[in-house]
């Protein structure tokens, strides 16, 4: 399994989350709010990229991302390294 390509971007609308994609692959992206207690949730499914996570948090808010590639049958592929911010 090979490491997926993830680059975190802060703009005016939001979090741009911008990643790597073969043509085949399916692309999941994950969020966890709030640091190591929380869970990861699916944020978006088979998406694109980039990808704009325009979701209002409070001030101080711990966010990370990853995303995941799957093969057409459902096959894990590859997963990018967790990148973060906080909410300013």
């Amino acid at each position: 399994m090979h490491t997926a390509k993830i680059d975190l971007t802060l703009e005016p609308a939001g979090r741009r989350i911008a990643f790597s994609k073969e043509m085949l692959e399916v692309a999941h992206l994950f969020r966890r709010v709030g640091g190591e207690a929380s869970p990861w949730t699916r944020l978006a499914v088979n998406t694109r990229s980039p990808y704009l996570d325009t979701d209002a948090f409070a001030l101080g808010t711990q966010l990370e991302y990853y995303v995941q590639h799957e093969t057409q049958h459902g096959d894990e592929e590859a997963r990018s390294h967790v990148v973060s911010t906080t909410v300013a």
